[in-house]
């Protein structure tokens, strides 16, 4: 199936079943004013940018290294958080967890990557590609999330992910509208997943998050993320008989170790030194 008209169709399943929605459990009206529109349009860098980013990147790689991929959310956040919007200063250990993580990327893509950068089969190119674009979609996934943190108000969840998702079957539309058309030559099987994340996947997924956004700080919610790698890695070799090797578990042990030293490196340490004290 092809990426675009996967995202494409998922995005616009979820903003037709959000008016109904709206119009069943909201006590207020949806609005379209700007106050609000610049809370749908920050979602919308994370929905579309960082979505179809790491739709087209799934081509190239096996589903376990996109959520690996994927996890390093919370660091990414905290980067921004601490360079753009000033609001963390980033420890040692934090930067130590970022060195590990990275480290297990380089563990697991090494690999399949294992020639000069100048002397790069066409085999191989998809892949760089395709890791760049996945790291492209986080920046722009932690970038979404602190600016919704930063301008939303305390708008409904609901009505955040209605508006976003209509901002971002309109993009999709402009791209190319002949995603409406094609559906019709897609097997079931496809629809029915399409369907599935269109409306558990965007719908409910979204709503959850950013109510939860508006509860806890956008960098602890990034480590959701930490229980997705393993449980796609498992997931993608059962399924779809992804390899799943030593090296894969090695890289995939580092990027959480790293991912558990940049949230909980400080306290562990503060800890340890007290109790030696």
């Amino acid at each position: 199936m092809d990426w675009f008209l996967g995202i494409s169709g998922r995005f616009f399943i979820s903003a037709a079943l959000c008016l109904p929605l709206i119009f069943w459990f909201s006590k207020t009206p949806f609005s379209l004013q700007w106050r609000e529109m610049r809370i749908y349009l920050a979602a919308a860098i994370g929905m579309v940018g960082g979505m179809s980013g790491m739709y087209y990147a799934a081509q190239t790689m096996p589903s376990g290294w996109i959520s690996l991929v994927f996890g390093l959310t919370p660091i990414m956040t905290g980067i921004l958080a601490a360079t753009l919007f000033k609001n963390l200063t980033l420890s040692p250990s934090k930067y130590l967890g970022m060195l590990v993580s990275f480290m297990g990327l380089a563990v697991i893509f090494y690999p399949n990557l294992n020639t000069r950068w100048t002397e790069l089969s066409l085999e191989q190119t998809p892949l760089i590609i395709g890791l760049s674009i996945a790291l492209g979609a986080v920046f722009l996934h932690a970038l979404s999330t602190l600016l919704v943190k930063k301008v939303n108000y305390g708008i409904s969840s609901l009505h955040l992910v209605a508006g976003t998702a209509w901002i971002s079957s309109l993009i999709y539309l402009m791209i190319d509208p002949s995603f409406l058309w094609s559906w019709t030559s897609l097997p079931s099987k496809s629809l029915w997943s399409i369907a599935y994340l269109g409306t558990f996947g965007s719908v409910l997924g979204f709503v959850l998050y950013y109510f939860l956004l508006k509860q806890i700080d956008a960098i602890r919610l990034g480590f959701i993320t930490l229980i997705t790698p393993v449980v796609a890695l498992l997931l993608g070799h059962y399924f779809n008989e992804e390899a799943l090797n030593l090296t894969i578990w090695l890289g995939a042990g580092l990027v959480i170790f790293g991912l558990v030293l940049y949230e909980f490196g400080s306290r562990i340490w503060k800890r340890t030194k007290q109790k030696s004290v």
